[in-house]
């Protein structure tokens, strides 16, 4: 994308089926799902706005963030996570994360004026989705979140 105007980036993960059969689709529905043999679990679809770089870094820490009622603000890293950093022109940035073992793949592509980010998750390791854009395998959670 040009770096001199901002766009806007559509970002859909989804869960895939493991138990979808590409061949079966391919015998009975002319290569298309159906309602007993769908794709995806589910897809998670959401729009970020202004970006004007898209930054991928390969592993690096999340830091999850929030209130407590009762003893106020925490701060966990979470490391070895994929994140994509959405820039905006005002310095700040809109992050998405994801646990390295989530993730099947991750496809970037781009029109004018927009892309579309899209994120397909494995379906063999349960996880948590705190936020839109975040999505954390259970073994990644530090242990003292999961005595909170």
């Amino acid at each position: 994308m040009n770096s001199t105007s901002d766009f806007t980036c559509l970002v859909r993960c989804s869960l895939i089926n493991d138990l979808f059969s590409q061949e079966y689709a391919a015998k009975k529905h002319s290569g298309m799902e159906s309602e007993d043999n769908v794709r995806y679990q589910w897809e998670d679809e959401f729009m970020v706005h202004k970006v004007v770089r898209i930054e991928i870094i390969e592993s690096g820490t999340y830091f999850l963030k929030g209130t407590y009622a009762q003893q106020g603000e925490f701060s966990y890293p979470i490391a070895s996570m994929q994140l994509i950093h959405m820039h905006h022109f005002n310095g700040e940035y809109t992050p998405l994360a994801f646990s390295k073992q989530l993730i099947k793949s991750i496809v970037k592509e781009e029109y004018e004026g927009q892309c579309c980010l899209l994120v397909e998750l494995n379906d063999h390791e349960p996880f948590i989705n705190p936020i839109s854009g975040v999505y954390i395998a259970n073994s990644d959670i530090p242990q003292e979140l999961k005595n909170a």
